[in-house]
């Protein structure tokens, strides 16, 4: 399963090594289900993570004294927004990136928000049942 973290941090550089997947159901054939996988059927280690930084390497987060970080909150906004319209992980942290580039701060600065991931697929989070404010 994927791991989605919502930091700010700076990317290393490490090593990949392969890590086994485990398949939920092996289709039935003359394969024995004792079988090892082999590496193949591995991927590595750092696959499927997606860190939300809230800002480029080397650059400063602002955040309103009041309402919090820029980020946090054009994160929420978006989530809140886009996750009943079924859209991925990816096309909200877009829209963030939009909604904290479009800020500026009293001295002029702005910030530019950055996702990193190693996703092999979509993440799209299920949508929210009805509130009974809209029966």
């Amino acid at each position: 399963k994927p791991k989605l973290f919502f930091i700010q941090a700076c990317q290393g550089e490490k090593r990949q090594h392969p890590v086994n997947v485990e398949v939920d159901a092996r289709p039935h054939d003359s394969y024995s289900t004792q079988q090892s996988v082999s590496l193949y059927d591995s991927i590595p280690e750092d696959a499927d993570f997606l860190l939300g930084l809230s800002t480029v390497d080397g650059c400063v987060s602002f955040r309103h004294i009041q309402q919090g970080s820029w980020y946090t909150q054009a994160l929420c906004r978006n989530l809140e927004l886009l996750v009943p319209r079924g859209e991925d992980i990816l096309a909200i942290l877009t829209e963030v990136n939009k909604d904290v580039a479009s800020r500026v701060n009293n001295n002029g600065e702005k910030q530019m928000a950055q996702p990193a991931y190693t996703l092999r697929g979509k993440v799209i989070f299920p949508k929210p049942p009805p509130s009974k404010q809209h029966q």
